[in-house]
C-alpha cells in the first residue's frame, strides 16, 4: 500500500513536473492560495502541505497557475459519511461520474486525488491527451502519472464536480482503486473523527 509523503514542489524538467503526494503547479506560475479548514479530533496531518504546515483548525493551501483558475461545483450541506478501517487506513465509497462506486483511502497528506489506471478505463478517461506529471511516493520512488479530471466524484451525499486527480499504473497503488486526496476535500470544512470512523463534510 502506497502512502504519499506531504507536498513540496520540485523543479520542472524536460517537460515534466516533479510533486510530491501528486500536487500539481501549473506551467503559468506557482501562486499559492488558502482554501477551507481542516478540522480533526484524533488525526494528525504531517509534514507540508504545498510549503504551509497544516495544523489542526487550520488553513489547508492549494496549488493554482498565475492567473488560472479552475471552477468547482460543489453540492451543498452537511454530510457524515462512515468511515471503514483497513489496516492503518481509513477508507470510504466513492461514486465516480455517477456509474462506478469503490472503496478509496481517505488521504489528507495526497493533494490530489489519485485513481488506478484500470479504475480510470472503467471511468472511460482517455489519457492520450492527459498532461504527463512525476510523482513521489513515500519509499521515494518518483513514478509517472497522468493528469486528469474527474466529472464528479460523490461521497455520501456530498458531491464536487470536476475535479482534479492523477491517475498512477494500477501496481502503483497496491490492493487499491485510489485514493480519496485534498482535491476533493479541501472543497469542504471537514472533519475526520478516527475514533468514531466518520467524515464530516460542510459546505464552506
Amino acid at each position: 500500500m502506497i502512502f504519499y509523503k506531504a507536498c513540496k514542489f520540485y523543479a520542472i524538467i524536460a517537460g515534466l513536473m516533479f510533486l510530491s503526494g501528486c500536487s500539481v503547479v501549473k506551467f503559468t506560475g506557482a501562486a499559492i492560495g488558502t482554501a477551507g479548514k481542516v478540522v480533526y479530533t484524533t488525526a494528525k496531518v504531517t509534514g507540508k502541505v504545498v510549503g504551509v504546515t497544516a495544523k489542526a483548525a487550520g488553513k489547508t493551501a492549494v496549488a493554482t497557475g498565475k492567473g488560472v483558475r479552475t471552477v468547482v461545483n460543489i453540492a451543498t450541506g452537511k454530510h457524515i459519511v462512515k468511515l471503514t478501517r483497513r489496516g492503518n487506513s481509513l477508507t470510504t465509497n466513492v461514486l465516480l461520474n455517477r456509474k462506478i462506486k469503490e472503496e478509496l483511502i481517505v488521504d489528507t497528506g495526497a493533494t490530489d486525488t489519485v485513481i488506478s489506471s484500470s479504475l480510470a478505463k472503467k471511468l472511460g478517461i482517455s489519457l492520450n491527451k492527459s498532461q504527463n506529471v512525476l510523482c513521489q511516493v513515500a519509499d521515494g520512488r518518483t513514478v509517472n502519472g497522468k493528469q486528469v479530471r474527474i466529472k464528479e466524484v460523490k461521497v455520501g451525499g456530498a458531491k464536487v464536480y470536476n475535479v482534479q486527480a492523477i491517475v498512477l499504473d494500477s501496481g502503483e497503488l497496491g490492493n487499491s482503486p485510489g485514493l480519496l486526496g485534498m482535491s476533493f476535500l479541501n472543497n469542504f470544512v471537514f472533519k475526520v473523527d478516527t475514533e468514531k470512523e466518520l467524515l464530516v463534510l460542510q459546505k464552506r
